[in-house]
């Protein structure tokens, strides 16, 4: 598996650092805490090591989401 690489910190994250206590908290839990919860760029990271891209995925597993996400087209193709 390759390495994967955090985000670099863009100005609303270095905002969000400076104004708002909720971002720096340590909660491990930020995305369930609020409604519009947003995501730190560590989350971002640990996120992107367990989701597979659906670019990944073989027919087969796309078959298996068809009834949980979405569905094939007249063509083929699969779209959510």
């Amino acid at each position: 598996m390759g390495k994967r690489f955090r985000r670099v910190e863009d100005e609303a994250d270095k905002w969000l650092r400076e104004h708002d206590p909720y971002y720096t908290s340590k909660n491990g839990h930020k995305r369930k805490g609020k409604n519009n919860a947003y995501i730190t760029p560590r989350q971002e990271e640990s996120i992107s090591r367990v989701e597979i891209p659906f670019s990944q995925l073989s027919k087969r597993d796309m078959i298996q989401l068809k009834g949980v996400l979405g569905v094939f087209d007249e063509d083929g193709e699969f779209s959510l």
